[in-house]
């Protein structure tokens, strides 16, 4: 009797580690991946996209004063204009200045850059 009640509590606690674990994942395309950026290049992403986008894991990356976007990891259905053309993709640079982002250089460059 005494026995039983650790092997079931065992197996409620692995049980509910599962079902932790899967709610914690971070899915491939997530518009949280644009939900974190800052706020003035959030709002900048946003405009260019008519529908709500997603991003992938590497849309943004970032360094102590500025914010690469990379265009290959971002989806959005309805575009104003194509963020890929052929081998290169968009790649935006929004630097930090006076705690404010402000878009540095635009330019299209070869995927995964």
């Amino acid at each position: 009797m005494f026995l039983r009640a650790p092997i079931i509590g065992m197996a409620l606690l692995l049980g509910s580690a599962g079902a932790f674990a899967q709610f914690g994942r971070d899915p491939p395309w997530n518009p949280e991946h644009i939900d974190n950026l800052p706020a003035e290049v959030r709002r900048a992403v946003l405009a260019m996209c008519q529908e709500r986008p997603d991003a992938g894991h590497y849309f943004a990356t970032y360094s102590s004063d500025r914010v690469k976007l990379h265009f290959e990891h971002f989806h959005c259905e309805k575009a104003a204009k194509p963020f890929c053309n052929g081998s290169e993709c968009l790649h935006q640079v929004y630097k930090l200045t006076a705690g404010h982002y402000r878009l540095e250089k635009s330019f299209f460059g070869p995927r995964n850059d």
